[in-house]
């Protein structure tokens, strides 16, 4: 084989190889905390600035041909009319949007909380799906929580949270919420199926599990001895603390992303890129670039 006909299949290998890095990868938005309302700014929130920032967001995301988008819950501030606002701009995404719900986004009147996960165009409130090797698990954070016309969820809300006060616990709040029986047992078999097929798996989630703190999750602890009985869990999203937060512990990346609705006119929201060894997040405005190995 002559030097030329080496060269140029050496090109072709290349090309060939660098084809199938790129079809594993897959490249998904995210944003949390929009909290849009109609009503004057409160501290560092900026309710109406939200809108700007979500078209901005979503403009991105289309320029960048990212193939799914999360919304990490709040979408809202308060009031079942904010809806209206939002859904016009997320029409406009190129790519499917997957929600999860917030407890800002249940501030409506009893008699609306029905029409929110409909709002958010959600058929379930925790669902799956599962892409190039990958198991995309949304959860309800929610699904036990005081903003319900169902009396026995508030009371197990009142007892989680009063069980937590007791124990000096941080995430006693009336503002967190918990992750009931039921989804826990659904979660478990995604988990296991997961690790069967030798799936890697992200959770996304409203709500923080770890750093451990007031914006937790009710049942932090129960969660997160579920999630490290798998290998397969790679990464826990989530929003409700606006500052953000990052720690890594047991194999698995718990990322808080930043509040959109906080600073007047700075934006926060990333693009995702997953590959075989690292979860690589792309900030934009106050949310910062991360490499987040994978073993």
């Amino acid at each position: 084989m002559s030097g030329k006909s080496i060269l140029k299949l050496f090109f072709v290998l290349l090309l060939f190889s660098f084809s199938q890095i790129t079809k594993s990868q897959i490249t998904f938005g995210v944003f949390a905390d929009c909290q849009y309302c109609d009503y004057n700014t409160k501290g560092t929130r900026f309710y109406r600035n939200s809108l700007g920032k979500l078209d901005d967001c979503i403009r991105q995301f289309n320029s960048s041909n990212v193939k799914f988008i999360v919304g990490l819950g709040d979408l809202i501030d308060r009031d079942i009319s904010s809806y209206d606002s939002i859904t016009p701009i997320l029409a406009q995404s190129k790519a499917e949007i997957f929600q999860v719900i917030g407890n800002h986004d249940l501030e409506v009147n009893n008699a609306d909380l029905q029409d929110v996960p409909q709002k958010l165009m959600l058929d379930k409130t925790w669902y799956s799906f599962v892409k190039k090797g990958w198991r995309f698990i949304f959860l309800n954070g929610s699904d036990v929580t005081f903003q319900s016309n169902d009396p026995n969820i508030v009371e197990k809300a009142k007892t989680l949270t009063t069980a937590l006060k007791n124990e000096g616990k941080p995430n006693y709040h009336e503002w967190n919420g918990g992750i009931g029986k039921e989804q826990l047992r659904w979660m478990e078999s995604e988990l296991q199926e997961a690790q069967n097929k030798q799936q890697k798996v992200i959770l996304f989630c409203h709500y923080p599990l770890l750093p451990y703190d007031a914006h937790s999750l009710w049942n932090t602890e129960e969660v997160v001895d579920l999630l490290k009985k798998y290998d397969c869990v790679r990464c826990w999203m989530n929003g409700h603390n606006h500052a953000g937060n990052y720690t890594f512990t047991g194999g698995i990346h718990f990322l808080n992303l930043k509040g959109m609705v906080e600073t007047a006119d700075i934006n926060s929201f990333s693009i995702v890129k997953l590959s075989k060894n690292k979860i690589e997040v792309t900030g934009f405005g106050n949310e910062q670039h991360r490499i987040l190995p994978l073993n």
